[in-house]
């Protein structure tokens, strides 16, 4: 008998486009990889039967081209830190009819404080935190202390304002710096501040002598923005105790620093769709983010001007002439006003508009070094705290510290962190031993050292210490040093004597600091000897905190003058926290509008109205370099213009009046050497503005002028940005970078988060290039190469003369000279004009670039499960799938993913009847996969059908044999 059969083949399509869950009623919640799909009539499988992928086609918009590829992943949890604001009582922006001024936030009353909060990271979006800084260019800032801010004396007795029948308007600008101003013209004594960051000056005082005073320098140092916690800006809609409260929020005299300061942090999200992106795509959506713009803010009376923010280019709270005034300040500081100007400071502010809009103009205000700042304030409150014994002046060269600091874990922690910020900023340590600053150059053992300043970096910190003024006799709620408002005295030595007025700034203190053991806790040490002082600082003294200094060579004698040969106990020590205190530079946002600009025919009519800057990064960028294949982030910062004198385009000009031609590359970027001012904004800290000497006419087309630099600012500096923001926080940790969407752009965690030890990271001040900076907060700036330095040298004119030349300063004679022999005759005469050319050059930003190729894909296959299969055979870590397939995603093309069949075939165990296949593709790690709603596996069964196929045959066989 012969037996037979033959193979049937059955395939199986099943799509998404036709499953149970692509129906209008289940559609808005379900998976695209997972789908459902009816057998009409149901087939059985019989033992035996094969089962397969015959093809499958996984849809992935972009599969196939030049993309990468992004599936939204949530990798966990990240918490970063925002400052959080609470408005009250909407007011508008319009302002008010009693002379209150209109709200920048359109409330009458905001509270801030800067909060945690848990952010998801994901492979395509990340939330990052950003800081915002204002730059010292000689624009849009006043520095700080500054009593107030006038363009003249007003109603001062003396003030040293022009006067006589020739005064112009200009005379005003160019007039010196003044107490009649509001500037603050008590020289501070050197051991007391950081002189590097300041100029001296002569000013006048308020009986009209000159004087010399101290100013910060406009050296294009990074400001980072600060935001007072509490700010009002409707006095009228507050209660009279609450207006009060915000005036003078602790129990000591009226103090603009000693509020409550927090660094501006912003949440920016960013993100990309999930799929595939091509890079242009990726680079053009984060760039559309970050430079998104909001709807405009019509402000002021009749809505006659407008605020248009964006993302990291927004216009922020600030000064202006008329809110930052001599009544203000009387008022704010409840001063006598028997010369026509403030003097003083009383014991309660004046509850009035006028002193809430003085203080309000401190809402927003830049320093120098944020770090030092933020965790030097956490260390105390304002008032600091005192030394316990009196050190004498026979025990100086072995003192020891003796504070009523509790020596306990949290506050160690916080001092080390303070510490920490100082190593940050290394200035602060080495002008301490830089010869002729500081008497610490006289003790310090290693003076002779190659190495002075390394060393003393290393076994060096230093606190606040209140010696002079009050000194010991300060009470428990006076603040810890001083701003010297409104104190009128005027020196013309640069050691001003104690006996007409004590300086009561705070001076640094430094004691001896162990790296050796930086790294004990309290538990870990009882810190009773050097090599073993908790953190590297402190020793134990009955639950105290004492601070060594004969390893560094004790306390310089200049420390004994103020308290009868001795630092004497209840003397305060701490974190001071005003804008004088050792380290603590600040400035204030400005406006920049003056009541009448220099040549005095030109006034801003909304002057006095407007209290906003803009501030921030104008034009950032992501771009995709298609030549290196990498990502880069640029523009974050708002870079200095070619710009035009504020005259320029002026078609018929008084002969008197400078009014150049407008710039055609006015708008373009750039930085500047020696920069000339164009007298566009204004600021008190600005005086004297140089005077502008005419000769010729515009109409002749002869005109000519030699605008000298003005004195605030810096020869030679490079000024590039006003502005800018600072990274802080990419939203994503290291243990998930290269999974994020930084990681997968190419970007390394560590061009973000700096690394290595605290002498190794950079701060914001220092100059960024397209390397990597590891540095605390990124940022850009212009990038100066070696091949702009031929365009250094640049004639008295401004024009640069791409030679091989270095810079040089420039003699001008109006006659004409003669090199007479070899006697140089002609240099007898003193130059008509000395010049520092002004050097502009177009310029392009710095870079982060990435230090990777982008990754285009991120998990090679997918897997396609079913429920055809009744056991599970694919085994994945603990847990086997019913996986039929492997489909690896290097067959890609017009957004699809195909597989061609070829892989494991499986046999039936036992009988079933299918009437549905439930499909599931699966990433690697066995989630459901990120894929489109038209993808379809087609299925393959193959049976053996058991049937004799020559039955005629079989059955004359079978009759033959029964014969």
């Amino acid at each position: 008998m012969s037996q037979g059969g033959y193979n049937q083949t059955i395939l199986l399509d099943a799509n998404r486009l036709s499953s149970e869950e692509y129906s209008a009623s289940n559609l808005a919640q379900t998976d695209n990889a997972i789908f459902t799909n009816k057998v009409s009539s149901g087939i059985t499988i019989d033992i035996g039967d094969q089962v397969s992928i015959q093809s499958a086609h996984i849809a992935q918009r972009g599969a196939g081209g030049s993309v990468i590829q992004m599936d939204g992943e949530v990798l966990g949890e990240k918490e970063i830190t925002t400052t959080e604001t609470i408005n009250s009582s909407y007011i508008g922006y319009h302002k008010s009819t009693d002379e209150q001024g209109y709200s920048p936030t359109g409330y009458a009353y905001e509270t801030s404080s800067n909060e945690s909060q848990k952010v998801k990271m994901k492979d395509n979006e990340a939330s990052i935190v950003i800081s915002y800084y204002k730059t010292a260019n000689g624009e849009n800032n006043i520095t700080l202390p500054r009593n107030f801010g006038s363009a003249s004396m007003g109603n001062a007795d003396a003030g040293g304002d022009p006067s006589g029948v020739e005064t112009t308007n200009a005379s005003f600008w160019s007039a010196s710096d003044s107490y009649a101003k509001g500037c603050n013209t008590y020289y501070f004594t050197a051991s007391h501040v950081f002189t590097p960051d300041f100029l001296d000056q002569v000013a006048i005082s308020s009986t009209n002598s000159s004087g010399n005073i101290r100013k910060l320098k406009q050296d294009n140092s990074k400001y980072t923005i600060f935001k007072r916690s509490e700010i009002v800006y409707r006095q009228s809609e507050l209660s009279s105790a609450s207006n009060a409260s915000y005036i003078q929020p602790v129990p000591t005299k009226p103090d603009p620093a000693i509020g409550n300061y927090n660094r501006v942090l912003q949440k920016v999200k960013l993100n990309v769709p999930a799929g595939y992106n091509s890079p242009s795509s990726i680079s053009g959506d984060i760039t559309n983010q970050l430079t998104k713009t909001e709807p405009t803010i019509n402000i002021i009376e009749n809505d006659l001007t407008s605020v248009v923010n964006s993302t990291l280019y927004r216009a922020f709270p600030c000064a202006n002439y008329y809110m930052f005034s001599a009544s203000g300040n009387q008022d704010f500081f409840n001063a006598s006003s028997t010369i026509g100007i403030p003097v003083g400071v009383g014991t309660n502010a004046c509850n009035t508009a006028s002193a809430v809009n003085y203080l309000t103009n401190y809402s927003h205000i830049g320093f120098k070094r944020p770090e030092f700042v933020e965790s030097g304030r956490e260390c105390n409150a304002y008032h600091g705290n005192k030394i316990t014994t009196t050190i004498t002046l026979a025990n100086a060269s072995s003192a020891i510290i003796y504070t009523n600091f509790s020596y306990n874990e949290t506050n160690l922690l916080e001092f080390k962190k303070f510490f920490d910020s100082q190593r940050l900023y290394p200035e602060l340590l080495d002008h301490a031993t830089t010869s002729g600053n500081s008497s610490y150059s006289s003790v310090y053992p290693n003076a002779t050292s190659a190495s002075l300043n390394a060393s003393f970096r290393k076994e060096a910190r230093f606190l606040h210490i209140g010696i002079s003024g009050s000194g010991n006799d300060a009470t428990g709620s006076d603040a810890l040093g001083s701003d010297m408002y409104n104190v009128p005295f005027v020196t013309k030595t640069q050691d001003p004597p104690r006996t007409s007025a004590s300086d009561s700034t705070s001076m640094p203190i430094f004691f001896y600091f162990n790296e050796n053991c930086s790294n004990l806790t309290s538990e870990q040490t009882i810190g009773d000897r050097d090599d073993n002082l908790a953190y590297g600082f402190a020793r134990k003294n009955n639950g105290l905190i004492a601070l060594i200094t004969k390893p560094i060579g004790g306390i310089p004698i200049s420390y004994f003058g103020e308290q009868d040969d001795a630092i004497r106990a209840d003397t305060k020590i701490g974190y001071d926290y005003h804008f004088t205190g050792y380290g603590n530079s600040a400035i204030m946002l400005s406006s920049g509008f003056a009541p009448l600009q220099y040549y005095g025919q030109i006034e801003y009519a909304q002057s006095e109205d407007i209290r906003q800057v803009y501030l921030g990064a104008d034009n950032p960028l992501l771009n995709f370099d298609n030549v290196q294949s990498r990502f880069e982030l640029s523009n974050l910062h708002a870079p200095e213009k070619v710009g035009n004198f504020y005259t320029a385009g002026d078609p018929n000009p008084a002969p008197d009046v400078f009014a150049p031609p407008a710039s055609a590359q006015a708008g373009e970027d750039c930085f500047k050497i020696n920069k000339q001012l164009k007298y566009d904004t204004w600021s008190p800290s600005m005086h004297p503005y140089s005077n502008i000497a005419l000769s010729g006419t515009a109409s002749d087309g002869n005109q000519k002028t030699f605008i000298p630099m003005n004195i605030n600012m810096v020869k030679g500096q490079i000024y590039d940005a006003h502005g800018g923001i600072s990274i802080q926080d990419m939203g994503i940790d290291e243990r998930f970078w290269k999974r994020s969407i930084w990681g997968i752009l190419g970007f390394e965690y560590g061009q973000f988060n700096a690394s290595g030890g605290i002498e190794n990271i950079k701060n914001i001040n220092n100059r960024f290039t397209d390397d990597n900076p590891n540095s605390s907060g990124i940022t850009t700036n212009a990038n100066v190469t070696s091949l702009d330095s031929q365009q250094f040298h640049s004639n008295p004119y401004g024009t640069n003369m791409f030679n091989l030349m270095l810079s040089s300063n420039v003699n001008f004679y109006n006659t004409k000279q003669i090199i007479n022999g070899s006697t140089d005759g002609w240099k007898d005469d003193s130059p008509d004009h000395r010049v520092s050319p002004a050097i502009t050059i177009n310029s392009e930003s710095t870079k982060i670039i990435a230090s990777e190729l982008p990754r285009k894909i991120l998990k090679g296959y997918f897997l396609i499960n079913s429920d055809i299969l009744d056991t599970a055979n694919y085994y994945q870590l603990s847990n086997p799938l019913q996986t039929m397939a492997v489909v690896g995603k290097y067959n890609a093309n017009n957004d699809f993913i195909s597989y061609d069949g070829g892989g494991a075939v499986f046999t039936a165990t036992r009988k079933k009847t299918i009437t549905e296949i439930k499909t599931q593709i699966l990433d690697p790690e066995g989630g459901t996969a990120n894929v489109g709603d038209n993808s379809g596996v087609i299925y393959r069964v193959d049976k053996t059908i058991n049937t004799d196929l020559k039955f005629a045959e079989t059955l004359m066989s079978q009759m033959n044999s029964k014969k």
